[in-house]
């Protein structure tokens, strides 16, 4: 009913487009809805209707349906959260299968291909894959990327939901359809939360051509046949597994040789080995511990000859079976001795070989010296800070003095700061600052090559401290260089310290187990012991030579100089000198310059005037061209000149 007070406003106004308004006030909803509206904080799209809230035309009928709809809901509408969020990740996958119909062939009319139908929760995509098959020769992989697909039939593009896909379905993908078959256990744990049944798994149908290929393996046979490669599944298998054995090298046979500790690393994976040294500190090698590259050790030197196969089976390289503890194994010809393992190398050949014992072999029992001399044999004076005679003993050391050189065992050892420094002689110290003799000496050894070997020991008179160098030797295979460094070395019966006492020619000192023998001595050396001969008191005056009995402030004589024979048989003529004669000289025929040296005065007492031989003082003669004659005769004047002068002299 129109209100009659909007009537009469209605005329009153002009009758114009825009004066015009419909008063009417029937409906009680005059807003328009807005479809974006915030849920939670989360910007969500809502199916709004229309003006008044009259739903659309259409609208009813063209809504698309969502998972959301089908999932459980919480009572209480704050603790929602949106479906992304919820179902974040989570994955329903369903086994089917589909087939592909196959024209012209014989042996096959369709192909049967395995697929996965993965449906995601949280937006509803489909994603379909199919598993690849070995030598299928179908380009296998992602058949569908995810995403929303639309059923078939709707007409306004609704997708496919949870509710569309469970065991024993079929669902049409783009106008190829796929027989659900089964599912993974979530996949029916959550279907059975939405309140679906879902029937048990399926079996695949056979597929023709597959068995059709088995049954042509099955009677396949090898006309050549070899041994499996296990290589790769050995490698997948025992990747980054280990055994590690510590071993023992004993090479004090050798030159210089002494025990060597080895580490020994066996791959599972390849069957290689490596060997890597345990180098103590201090020890004097070099600090590159990799003994052996890894690879595999043949069991025996192979002889490699031209024309013959070098290829080695198996069995002759060195294996797991080939470690256990307490066995020798000779790697590239050295003997060693397997003492002990890591904890996963026990485990490892307990659970494959049954091995429960694992005695370790003491690497002790190498170290220790044979001999019959005990700890309570040994003074102890001589224990305190007798450290050298802890090392092995040398190749180089006699036989005689087995008892002397006898190491101790180290319990006997003095710990560190236990033995009082020595006091030093500041007197000493203070008159011989920077005295260093410097003796040659060689070794006492058996062997050519050692015996060859010439050494510089430097003794420092001021601390009595001694140094070794060996000068370098071409072509003798002996690195030369410092061979010992300054320090004080104890006496090999462990009294005292080498002093200067020690020190003469023909003296036999041991140096750690190396006996050199001090065979001469520079001239400084020799001049310092004869002046001082209570310092040296073993050292004979007949060894000093003539150099240090010569007083060192006098200068010696020059010595006379000797007449030639053809000098004697000129002066043994008795004949006149004549007088120096001076060519003229002439510009044109200056063609060469001759001179002659004047010749030395000796030291001689005083000369008369009158018999002296006058001298020219450098002169200078000029020979013109073609005077060859009158230059020789020149000569034999100026050598009469000086032999004369000579005799005179004397």
């Amino acid at each position: 009913m129109r209100d009659p007070v909007l009537h009469q406003l209605q005329h009153k106004l002009p009758f114009l487009p825009g004066f015009q308004f419909d008063l009417d006030k029937d409906l009680p909803n005059q807003r328009k809805s807005h479809a974006f509206d915030y849920s939670n904080g989360v910007a969500v799209f809502k199916e709004a209707p229309g003006i008044g809230g009259i739903p659309i035309h259409g609208q009813e009928r063209s809504k698309i349906h969502t998972s959301v709809e089908l999932y459980p809901h919480s009572d209480n509408a704050g603790e929602g959260v949106p479906a992304w969020v919820a179902f974040d990740r989570k994955v329903l996958r369903f086994y089917a299968y589909f087939q592909e119909a196959v024209h012209e062939r014989r042996e096959e009319q369709y192909r049967v291909r395995k697929v996965n139908i993965y449906f995601y929760l949280e937006d509803d995509s489909v994603h379909v894959s199919e598993p690849k098959t070995v030598n299928s020769g179908i380009p296998q992989g992602t058949l569908i990327r995810r995403h929303r697909i639309p059923k078939p039939e709707s007409e306004v593009g609704q997708h496919y939901t949870v509710a569309d896909f469970n065991v024993g379905k079929e669902v049409t993908f783009y106008a190829r359809t796929f027989k659900i078959v089964g599912c993974d256990k979530f996949t029916e744990d959550f279907l059975h939360s939405l309140n679906i049944n879902v029937p048990e798994n399926g079996t695949f149908p056979v597929d023709p051509y597959t068995a059709h290929r088995d049954e042509l393996k099955s009677r396949m046979r090898a006309t050549r046949p070899r041994p499996p490669q296990t290589s790769l599944k050995k490698f997948l298998e025992n990747d980054r597994r280990v055994l590690r054995f510590y071993c023992v090298w004993d090479d004090t046979n050798s030159v210089f040789g002494d025990l060597r500790q080895m580490v020994v690393h066996y791959y599972l994976s390849d069957d290689t080995i490596e060997i890597r040294e345990h180098i103590p500190a201090n020890a004097g090698r070099d600090s590159n511990t990799l003994f052996l590259r890894r690879s595999k050790l043949p069991k025996r030197m192979r002889h490699f000859l031209y024309g013959h196969n070098n290829e080695s089976s198996d069995g002759e390289y060195f294996n797991e079976r080939d470690f256990m503890i307490g066995a020798v194994l000779h790697l590239y010809g050295r003997p060693f001795v397997v003492c002990d393992c890591d904890d996963f190398t026990k485990d490892y050949y307990y659970e494959k070989y049954g091995v429960e014992t694992f005695d370790p072999v003491r690497i002790e029992d190498y170290e220790q010296h044979d001999s019959d001399v005990a700890a309570s044999e040994i003074p102890q004076n001589v224990v305190q800070g007798n450290y050298e005679l802890l090392l092995p003993p040398s190749p180089l050391t006699p036989a005689a003095v087995g008892q002397a050189n006898a190491p101790m065992p180290t319990t006997a050892v003095p710990m560190i700061g236990a033995s009082v420094p020595p006091k030093k002689d500041f007197r000493k110290l203070m008159l011989y600052d920077g005295v260093v003799l410097r003796f040659s000496a060689v070794l006492r050894a058996t062997k050519q090559v050692d015996r060859d070997r010439r050494f510089v020991v430097s003794f420092y008179v001021a601390d009595d401290t001694v140094s070794v160098f060996e000068p370098k030797a071409r072509n003798t295979g002996i690195v030369g260089g410092k061979f010992l460094e300054k320090q004080r070395i104890r006496k090999p019966d462990g009294v005292g310290f080498y002093a200067a006492e020690d020190f003469h020619i023909g003296a036999e000192l041991v140096f750690f187990h190396h006996p050199f023998i001090l065979t001469d001595a520079d001239e400084y050396a020799l001049k310092f012991m004869q002046s001082h001969p209570e310092l040296f008191p073993k050292q004979r005056p007949a060894d000093l030579g003539t150099i240090a009995q010569q007083p060192s402030n006098i200068k010696p004589p020059t010595p006379a100089p000797t007449l030639h024979k053809w000098q004697e048989d000129v002066l043994a003529q008795d004949k006149p000198l004549p007088a120096p004669v001076t060519p003229p000289r002439s510009a044109e025929g200056i063609k060469k310059r001759v001179t002659i040296v004047e010749s030395h005065d000796p030291p001689t007492e005083k000369r008369e005037p009158e018999s002296l031989v006058p001298r020219s003082e450098t002169n200078v003669h000029y020979a013109p061209a073609g005077a060859n004659n009158y230059s020789a005769t020149r000569m034999l004047d100026n050598v009469r000149a000086s032999a004369a002068a000579t005799v005179s002299a004397q």
